[in-house]
Order: C-alpha cells, then sequence, then structure tokens
C-alpha cells in the first residue's frame, strides 16, 4: 500500500509527538555525564553558630559508578534583581566518589534588607581509574532559598 503524501506527513508527525516524552525525560539527565550524575540541590538553613548567625547547607547529591570520580566547582551566589547583578559568595572544589551527598555549611551573608535569596552552580568533569577525563559539564543552578537574615 503506498501513503498520499497527507498521510505520510500524519504518520511522521504521529511518531514525532510519540518521541516527544522521551525527548522530555531525557533532558531531565542533563546532569549526567561518563557515569556520574551530580545535582546541585535546593540550599537549607542548617542551624545558628556560637554568634547567633543562620548556617546554610549547600548540599550537592552524587552518584558516580565504581571506578569513577566527580571533580566539582560549586559557586555559592546570593540573587539580585535587575538591573543589579547577583553577588558571588564563594567558590569550592569537591571530589566525590560512591554515592554522597556533599554538605558545604556557610554563614549566611547580610548583603540587603529583608530576605537574602541564596543558590548554587555547580559544574563538574569526571575522572576514571584507567586515566580517563571527561569535559566539564555545563553549569546547572540549584533551586533558590529565601530566608530572613
Amino acid at each position: 500500500m503506498t501513503l498520499t503524501k497527507n498521510a505520510r506527513r500524519l504518520v511522521a508527525g504521529a511518531i514525532a509527538a510519540a518521541a516527544l516524552p522521551v525527548a522530555i525525560a531525557s533532558g531531565a539527565q542533563a546532569h549526567t555525564t561518563s557515569g556520574c550524575k551530580v545535582e546541585p540541590l535546593k540550599p537549607i538553613y542548617a542551624g545558628t553558630n556560637a554568634a547567633g548567625v543562620k548556617i546554610i547547607d549547600y548540599r550537592i547529591s552524587v552518584n558516580c559508578s565504581p571506578g569513577r570520580s566527580a571533580h566539582i566547582t560549586q559557586v555559592r551566589w546570593e540573587e539580585d534583581g535587575w538591573p543589579n547583578p547577583d553577588d558571588k559568595l564563594g567558590t569550592s572544589t569537591f571530589s566525590v566518589r560512591g554515592v554522597k551527598t556533599v554538605h558545604n555549611k556557610r554563614t549566611l551573608v547580610d548583603t540587603e534588607l529583608g530576605k537574602e535569596e541564596v543558590y548554587q552552580k555547580i559544574r563538574f568533569h569526571v575522572h576514571s581509574d584507567n586515566g580517563v577525563v571527561s569535559g566539564n559539564t555545563g553549569w546547572h543552578k540549584s533551586a533558590v532559598l529565601s530566608i530572613y537574615n
């Protein structure tokens, strides 16, 4: 049976529509490369230090296959609205094997009146035990924690 031009278009459209959920689902794997999945989690309140300053835990979820380690660069930020640029709070690096949650606890900054809006961006590359090193991923941003200082 030979399909008409319009029928072929309908079939092609149906196939493309059926593939759409797969394409969307694969976007969720954006933080995975070379056997490691790394996710910047939303910062959380983690108590108060002896001086009465709030502590924020900038957490990173890591899941690496055996024989691989993730080398992570984390940059912490305080979000500002346009036209002001976000305030860079600091940078940390981590090397992690296996399945772990990294906890990077830092004091809450005081950059403005009202709430502070803190988040993190991470990127990473993977080292395998056989010496192969992946390239860096792009930057991945966490959700924002809005908290009074």
